[in-house]
């Protein structure tokens, strides 16, 4: 295994559990203590994790939120099948929103090219991937960009959503719990994610199991404010109880 998919399994399993020695870490990826403590000094080093006494702990506060480059390096194998059962759901003439998270910006990538859409998205990455498909008219509505987020928010930007309609949101959020429903570590995009919501038909939430039991400060969505999950693991069955009370649909990818 090369260096880059170890660590990225690392960042996976910190962010799922917080916390996690030398020795919890390389029975779980199945390498040596010493390799799991060298990937630990280098990703330390690049401000991916904190490292602490025996083991490391996943960056992760209520109000710090990653880089977007950062979230886009973990759980890849998981956002590629979500994102690809995600794009799958889009159809010829299409009124769609995107929202800023990682795993949306690789549904974009999975979009057939040959479809005539309407995208609308607050996420940078997310605008310039669509833009390399000749067929979609994109939309990116105007307001404060958060470098940190390459994202667009703010009054102005929520103002422009709830003037659009689309039929399907692609949502993201930071965690789902059964008590508290959905919620993010930021409230910084949180107008946007709800304008969003209120202005389309459907909104479907991508979500891998990294962010399953995951309480954040600032809730989101509840549960029936969603249509759908879709994400690459079976939920918890008091999650599934949820949803089911709820009409929530969920879809394994």
């Amino acid at each position: 295994m090369i260096p880059k998919e170890r660590r990225d399994q690392i960042l996976g399993l910190l962010e799922a559990h917080g916390y996690m020695t030398v020795e919890q870490l390389a029975e779980n990826i199945y390498v040596s203590v010493p390799t799991i403590r060298r990937d630990l000094n280098a990703l330390a080093k690049e401000g991916m994790i904190r490292r602490v006494h025996g083991g490391a702990s996943h960056i992760n506060t209520e109000y710090l939120e990653w880089p977007f480059d950062q979230r886009n390096r973990v759980q890849l194998d998981e956002k590629r099948r979500i994102g690809k059962a995600a794009a799958e759901m889009v159809v010829d003439g299409d009124h769609i929103f995107i929202d800023s998270g990682s795993t949306c910006y690789y549904m974009v990538r999975y979009l057939d090219s040959s479809l005539k859409i309407t995208a609308l998205t607050n996420c940078i990455p997310t605008l310039q991937e669509l833009s390399r498909k000749p067929n979609i008219t994109v939309e990116c509505p105007c307001g404060e960009y958060i470098a940190s987020l390459v994202s667009v928010t703010g009054s102005e930007s929520a103002g422009y959503i709830r003037s659009r309609h689309a039929r399907i949101y692609f949502a993201s959020v930071s965690g789902i719990d059964a008590e508290i429903g959905f919620s993010d570590r930021t409230n910084m995009v949180t107008p946007i994610k709800q304008a969003m919501q209120k202005s389309a038909d459907l909104t479907y939430l991508l979500l891998d199991h990294s962010k399953v039991f995951q309480k954040n400060y600032y809730r989101v969505f509840d549960f029936c404010d969603v249509d759908g999950i879709i994400t690459d693991r079976e939920l918890p069955r008091e999650i599934e109880e949820k949803c089911r009370e709820n009409h929530v649909k969920i879809i394994l990818a």
